[in-house]
């Protein structure tokens, strides 16, 4: 931590020298005599306070985070922060694996480069299909059976469709 105090050193040092640097301006500034005398006495008194307040209060809150409590209070606060990984969060990231597993195989040649005209957006536009396919093939069908199929040549009722006439 000797390095933090270093820089802050440097850091007053240069404030130091803007506050010079801004005394020395103002004197350039088209105003009466007795104005710029009390601005100037009122600079030279305030900005080494202000400076000396401020340098105060970085280096006590440094001397503070130094302290092996506020560590430790802080770093289980940070762990706490992360929550554990759901089942299905863990299930749906291995079946996008395998799906940019089966896309990479589709798209790629055997040399590992992609094939003329596809890009690694194809590769993953691929992927999210395959996983769309894997998740509806894992989900069982409703009611336990396959659904029944219907036939364009039939009608409500099962009969098969007359050339003409109503319908």
């Amino acid at each position: 931590m000797a390095k933090i105090d270093d820089v802050i050193n440097r850091l007053q040092e240069i404030n130091t020298e803007i506050l010079k640097l801004k005394r020395s301006i103002s004197l350039l500034a088209p105003l009466p005599k007795p104005l710029k005398a009390s601005l100037r006495q009122g600079q030279e008194v305030l900005d080494p306070l202000i400076q000396e307040l401020y340098f105060d209060a970085v280096r006590g809150g440094l001397d503070l985070a130094r302290e092996p409590k506020i560590q430790e209070a802080a770093l289980r606060t940070i762990q706490s922060a992360t929550r554990p990984r759901s089942r299905a969060q863990k299930q749906n990231d291995k079946m996008q694996s395998q799906a940019f597993v089966v896309a990479n195989t589709k798209l790629r040649k055997k040399n590992g480069e992609l094939r003329k005209g596809k890009t690694q957006s194809d590769v993953a536009k691929t992927a999210q299909k395959e996983l769309k396919k894997m998740k509806l093939a894992k989900r069982p069908n409703k009611g336990g059976r396959p659904a029944k199929k219907r036939t364009s040549t039939s009608n409500s009722r099962g009969r098969a469709r007359s050339g003409g006439g109503r319908r």
